[in-house]
C-alpha cells in the first residue's frame, strides 16, 4: 500500500496541468474548425440562398399596390466609356416594390422596356460577387413583372436586370440595378 500512495504522490502534480492541456487543445481544435466551417458558408452566398415563389393572392396584392409597400428605383445601368455595348443596351425603367414580413422580404420587380428582349432578375452579393437568379420577368398589367421572397438575413443584397440568362455573362448584359437594403427597424417588425 505504501508503494501505491507513492506512485500516486509522484504522478498528482502532473494530473491537473494535464487535463489543463487537454481540454485547451480541444477548445482550439473546436474554434479552428468551426471558423474554416463558417469562412466556407459566408462564399457560398448563392447556394445558401432560399427564393421562394410566392402565392397568386400574394403577388396580385403586390402588384397592384394593395397595402403599404416600399420601393426602390432601379437605375439605368451605363456601359463604360469606349464599349461598343453603349448602343446595344435596351432602354429599360424598374422598380423593385417590397415588404418584410416574418423575417421574410418579399419583392417585386416590375419593369418597363422596349422592344421584345427577355429579362431575368439575378440576387447579387456584393461583397462576395456571388450571384443567384431569382426569376424571368413576364409580361403581366404593369409591364415585365416578377415576384419572390427572400430571408431577410441575406440582406442587404441588389437586385440585378439582366437579358442574360447565364450565370457567367449576368453582369456584362446588366440592364437595371437597385438595391434592397430596408432600415433595421423594419427587419425588426
Amino acid at each position: 500500500m505504501n508503494l501505491n500512495s507513492a506512485t500516486v504522490k509522484k504522478y498528482t502534480p502532473y494530473v491537473f496541468p494535464l487535463l489543463v492541456f487537454l481540454l485547451v487543445f480541444f477548445l482550439v481544435f473546436r474554434w479552428f474548425q468551426l471558423r474554416n466551417q463558417r469562412a466556407n458558408n459566408e462564399l457560398n452566398f448563392s447556394e445558401g440562398i432560399q427564393i421562394e415563389n410566392l402565392s397568386e393572392d400574394e403577388q396580385r396584392s403586390m402588384l397592384q399596390g394593395a397595402g403599404d409597400f416600399d420601393t426602390v428605383e432601379l437605375a439605368q445601368e451605363n456601359a463604360a466609356e469606349g464599349d461598343g455595348a453603349a448602343m446595344e443596351k435596351p432602354e429599360a425603367t424598374g422598380l423593385i416594390r417590397y415588404e418584410v414580413v416574418d423575417n421574410k422580404l418579399r419583392f417585386s420587380v416590375i419593369v418597363t422596356a422596349m422592344g421584345n428582349e427577355e429579362y431575368h432578375a439575378w440576387l447579387h452579393d456584393t461583397d462576395t460577387n456571388e450571384l443567384s437568379h431569382a426569376f424571368d420577368l413576364v409580361a403581366g398589367k404593369g409591364g415585365l413583372v416578377g415576384t419572390a421572397a427572400i430571408s431577410t438575413d441575406l440582406l442587404p443584397v441588389e437586385v440585378v436586370v439582366s437579358t442574360s440568362a447565364d450565370k457567367a455573362t449576368v453582369l456584362e448584359n446588366v440592364v437595371l440595378r437597385g438595391m434592397l437594403s430596408p432600415a433595421l427597424e423594419e427587419k425588426q417588425e
